[in-house]
């Protein structure tokens, strides 16, 4: 499996990318005789096995995805914050016409041997897992329905994993702009309610932009002498 194209200045830290498997939502692709099979499913990321870790979840029986064999390794596609980003109004098209639009996201592709899990207490623990980390004030646990009620229901799912083997995060995020630039986009997103986008700006754009530039000024004052 060919690795995700990823310029240098768009390449996430390991430590990003982990941020990005808490509570994700996927695309999670495996190779089958029958080809390519793909389901979007929520998983828990469980750091602590190997270097990299694994993806846990479950996938209805009923899913042909659920059934081996499987061929390879998977691929899961995590999406993160993105946005459309129109350079109307932004300084440096004030400044000289130029810009186009372009769309600003925040992906992983994460690779990884792929066990199905035909077990009912594996698929317990995956699915108690899963809701714990969507329920943090315990507003419903897997233990509120009657005794019967999920022993019944776990038979119709098959547990997923993920061992995961390597990955490669992406984020572009308009790391090439001028900070001026970044700063009215933050602006821009803060005004329509996308603190994440914001956020990742701010966090991880804004001070690259900033220590390019600084690093343009300081060559530019040494050549002046």
């Amino acid at each position: 499996m060919r690795p995700m194209y990823v310029p240098q200045h768009f390449a996430m830290t390991d430590d990003r990318v982990r941020a990005l498997l808490d509570h994700p939502t996927a695309d999670v692709i495996t190779v089958h005789d029958s080809g390519l099979q793909a389901s979007f499913l929520p998983l828990v990321y469980d750091a602590a096995p190997g270097p990299y870790g694994r993806l846990i979840g479950h996938l209805q029986r009923t899913n042909p995805q659920a059934h081996g064999p499987i061929h390879g390794e998977g691929l899961v596609i995590v999406h993160g914050t993105d946005h459309y980003a129109s350079p109307a109004g932004l300084p440096s098209t004030v400044a000289n016409g130029g810009g186009v639009p372009t769309w600003n996201y925040v992906t992983a592709h994460v690779r990884g041997e792929v066990v199905l899990h035909d077990d009912t207490d594996w698929c317990r623990q995956a699915v108690t897992r899963l809701s714990e980390a969507h329920e943090p004030d315990g507003a419903w646990r897997v233990g509120n329905p009657p005794a019967d009620y999920l022993e019944r229901l776990l038979p119709a799912v098959v547990g997923i994993e993920v061992v995961i083997s390597g990955w490669e995060g992406k984020a572009k995020m308009a790391q090439n702009r001028t900070s001026a630039d970044l700063e009215a986009l933050v602006t821009r997103l803060r005004t329509a309610g996308d603190d994440e986008g914001a956020d990742f700006l701010e966090e991880v754009s804004l001070p690259a932009a900033r220590a390019r530039e600084a690093l343009v000024e300081g060559v530019r004052r040494r050549r002046l002498g």
